[in-house]
């Protein structure tokens, strides 16, 4: 994650700010969000039409139901243009199942109700986490902007009722009024393909407003980070550090020029002495009237009498004494007034509402059974003496932080290539390398897992997280719970060590501030002491 890249300014934002920032974002590329997720979600449409063409509410209710599957296209398309790296359309097309492969059940079963989920979905999407540290994370990010995520749910899910009622409308207005419709059986369900159209247009709606909802969470989630992790002041240390190594290499030429720039410099004052003063002439300056009547002929002009022209849309005034009922209105009421109420006889209706009443008690009791589950999974599996699989080990990142942090690139005695380099003068990269030399040990033997996603300060703290787990780990004798214990403690040095070289890595690389000579031999001795002799 390069914050040199970012594309927005960062800075310190309330959530609406952040929402409103979101909603411009999406405007500027809505076309290509609107296609990622509109083609996954027509093709299942599709599909259901074909298989199942005399259900066309449940289709639509399984699109509905699999939004979080569709949303994360588009947010990975954001995610990639607001640090600067165009990603196509196709190209995120082609991302659909690899994007889709972490905590997909979970999305769409116990988490798909959740009113935060498009300030969640980035914590799982972008950072990976799962599982407690997911939790955690979540319960930090949503220390202040979690009102304002709900709010953004209920607003869309408000935008997309009014916005597909306003469709229908739009469609019956140019329907000329020399056509008679019968809209009776149309409202009372008997015409399948009238339903289909319908929910084909709810379609375009869900469509239409997902980038925004997407987008605007993503920069919910942004502005939280600015907020945690002061990203705009580590921007402004590097923008110095970046200043001062251009005004040291001016200098250094500036040096390299000095002589040429005296003949310069001499050659420019015998060409001033030797010109002719310019003369000034009393009468060229205005008197205080001819000044004012100058004034005025300016504010005369039409640069300060410039018209402006606003335009928009107002409630029309309809006078409801004089207008009248439209007739469809009429009859449908007097349908509703009249229709038989006899169990006996057949109803239109009757099938409709029990069918979408048996749904909801269904999804109501796999929703509670989904909780139970979930409540308490850990005394299920304990009765049950399971053990969870081991995940797969990710892939060692080569690079972090912009440096290089495999094993082989480390020299065979790392102190020593230290030291050297400290007292030659080159202070950055000897401090630099013992920086990259603990990073790779705790990856490889330690099995951490650090990414682009992470500062350096949030490298610290897992290394301060695994110290207290440690502490806190159970008897022999106990049954591990999880795959955590599986993994090498970290000793209370061992984290101190990290934490002083981490801060002491941080003056000298943003603020340009070295460590004394004698700090930097303590912090060689620790890290023998944690490596070297394999404690």
């Amino acid at each position: 994650m390069n914050l040199e890249r970012l594309a927005v300014r960062a800075r310190l934002r309330s959530p609406w700010e952040s929402i409103d920032l979101g909603i411009a974002l999406a405007r500027q590329q809505w076309w290509p969000l609107f296609l990622v997720w509109l083609l996954p979600a027509a093709l299942l449409f599709g599909a259901c039409y074909l298989l199942i063409p005399e259900s066309p509410n449940l289709s639509l209710l399984l699109v509905w139901w699999l939004k979080p599957v569709f949303d994360r296209l588009p947010l990975f398309l954001a995610s990639r243009s607001l640090f600067g790296e165009s990603v196509s359309a196709l190209a995120a097309l082609r991302q659909f199942f690899a994007q889709n492969r972490r905590d997909w059940f979970a999305w769409i079963s116990w988490r798909r109700l959740s009113p935060t989920r498009a300030f969640d979905m980035p914590v799982t999407l972008l950072e990976q986490s799962s599982g407690a540290a997911r939790a955690a994370r979540i319960g930090v990010l949503h220390r202040k902007h979690a009102s304002a995520a709900t709010w953004l749910t209920l607003t869309g899910f408000h935008l997309e009722t009014f916005l597909l009622i306003a469709l229908v409308a739009l469609i019956y207005l140019f329907i000329p009024e020399q056509v008679q419709i019968d809209w009776m059986p149309l409202f009372g369900g008997d015409t399948q393909w009238f339903e289909w159209t319908v929910n084909a247009l709810y379609l375009l709606v869900m469509a239409a407003l997902a980038p925004f909802y997407v987008v605007s969470g993503f920069c919910l989630y942004i502005g939280r980070r600015i907020e945690l992790e002061a990203w705009d002041i580590e921007i402004q240390f590097r923008k110095l550090r970046d200043r001062h190594q251009r005004e040291r290499k001016h200098r250094e030429k500036s040096k390299s020029r000095a002589p040429l720039a005296a003949q310069l410099m001499l050659l420019c004052a015998l060409g001033i002495a030797a010109g002719a003063a310019p003369e000034v002439r009393a009468d060229s300056v205005d008197t205080p009237q001819e000044a004012r009547e100058t004034i005025d002929e300016v504010l005369a002009g039409e640069d300060f009498h410039q018209l402006e022209q606003v335009s928009g849309w107002r409630l029309k005034e309809i006078d409801w004494t004089q207008s009248e009922f439209p007739e469809w209105l009429i009859a449908l009421l007097e349908w509703l007034e009249n229709r038989p109420r006899d169990t006996d006889q057949e109803s239109g209706w009757g099938p409709f509402v029990g069918l979408l009443i048996e749904i909801l008690l269904w999804l109501v009791v796999a929703g509670l059974v989904i909780y139970l589950l979930w409540r308490y999974r850990e005394a299920i599996v304990r009765s049950l003496q399971l053990r969870k699989k081991a995940a797969p080990k990710k892939a060692t990142p080569e690079t972090l932080f912009g440096l290089d942090v495999r094993q082989s690139s480390l020299p065979a005695d790392v102190c020593a290539e230290v030291l050297r380099l400290w007292r030659a003068g080159d202070q950055r990269d000897g401090l630099g390398l013992l920086y990259r030399a603990t990073l790779s040990h705790l990856i490889e033997d330690y099995q951490f897992e650090f990414g682009d996603h992470l500062t350096e300060s949030e490298c610290a703290q897992l290394v301060q997280q695994r110290q207290r787990q440690s502490e806190k780990a159970p008897q022999p004798d106990a049954a591990p719970q999880s795959g955590e214990e599986a993994r090498r403690p970290v000793s209370a040095p061992l984290s101190g060590f990290v934490h002083q070289l981490t801060a002491s890595w941080q003056q000298l690389a943003y603020a340009h501030r070295a460590p004394e000579t004698t700090r930097v031999e303590t912090l060689c001795g620790q890290w023998r002491e944690a490596f070297a002799n394999g404690h």
